[in-house]
């Protein structure tokens, strides 16, 4: 049985197939980067156009789409591509790999296709199809690729907002571009968040968000694919929520507050021009998503085990 990962340069990719490698399985990786997962049979494609994956597939693959358009500011930027690489390609690519005789199909959404309303604790079937261009390029693929008669098994996995790495617990093994970027990020974040600890007692209030690591996200990724699950749409999302106070609190170690007459202060501009992009996106802090991995936890006895405060404090 062999792994086909869709995207193997990405963040989620990259760490994907190097847990895969580390298991014993045989791993297909394809990507546009010349960059080569270790331990992986790679694939590099100039673009990401549907010919180039044609004879690819084997019977008895279980195909992982971790590629597409994560930023929601540069689907904004280039609608079409989010539409192609979130939405169309997966599709066809769905429908070609089930003709092929694959044994599942497991497509990388986001708890973003749906808008939660704020403050409520979400599962899968809460709330409205979401309507920014990310969103809605995955809520689009979500509901087309639901729709096709496949034969294989075919799921849809939401991750919360993902973070953490591999690299630290694999000593010297090199981990892919995708991966030290992010990983130079979450370092970064964590340490302005100590400096502000540090500063201010008092921060603006924000809404409460979701959060899932990485090691946590690539279990459930194959707890999907080694259970019986078909045409199931499942989160992935630790139980914790965090707002701004609670971030910097476990990065510092110093007890900072939420103050809402700051928040009030400071976003009055914004709610001036609460239609338009920029002022519209600020006052989404405000906003709590919550969301519910119920639904994974009763289909595949699976817990997230670790927590975005232990990585803030550094452990």
């Amino acid at each position: 049985m062999r792994w086909v990962i869709v995207g193997s340069s990405g963040y989620i990719g990259s760490a994907l197939c190097q847990f895969l490698v580390e298991r014993g399985a045989p791993v297909l990786s394809i990507s546009r980067s010349a960059f080569a997962p270790s331990g992986c049979d790679h694939l590099q494609l100039s673009r990401f156009a549907e010919e180039g994956f044609e004879g690819v597939f084997q019977a008895g693959d279980r195909v992982v789409y971790t590629a597409g358009l994560s930023s929601a500011g540069a689907c904004r930027k280039r609608p079409t591509e989010a539409g192609w690489l979130n939405c169309e390609l997966p599709s066809r690519l769905l429908q070609a790999a089930d003709s092929a005789g694959i044994e599942s199909f497991l497509y990388l959404s986001s708890v973003k296709a749906r808008s939660a309303p704020s403050g409520v604790i979400a599962g899968e079937d809460c709330g409205n199809p979401a309507s920014d261009v990310y969103g809605r390029s995955k809520w689009q693929a979500e509901r087309k690729m639901l729709a096709q008669n496949v034969r294989c098994r075919f799921n849809i996995l939401r991750p919360a907002a993902v973070y953490g790495s591999l690299a630290a617990s694999e000593g010297d093994r090199a981990v892919s571009p995708a991966q030290g970027t992010r990983g130079k990020r979450a370092h970064g974040i964590r340490r302005l968040l100590r400096r502000w600890g540090g500063l201010i007692p008092w921060v603006p209030a924000t809404g409460f968000r979701s959060f899932i690591s990485l090691a946590d996200l690539l279990q459930v990724i194959c707890l999907i694919e080694d259970s019986a699950c078909d045409r199931e749409t499942l989160i992935a999302a630790e139980p914790k929520f965090y707002d701004s106070a609670a971030l910097i609190t476990a990065a510092s170690g110093a007890s900072v507050r939420s103050s809402s007459v700051l928040s009030a202060l400071l976003l009055w501009p914004f709610r001036l021009f609460h239609k338009r992009g920029l002022a519209a996106r600020v006052l989404e802090l405000e906003r709590s998503e919550l969301y519910s991995a119920g639904r994974a936890r009763a289909r595949l006895n699976w817990r997230a085990r670790d927590r975005y405060r232990d990585f803030l404090r550094g452990y």
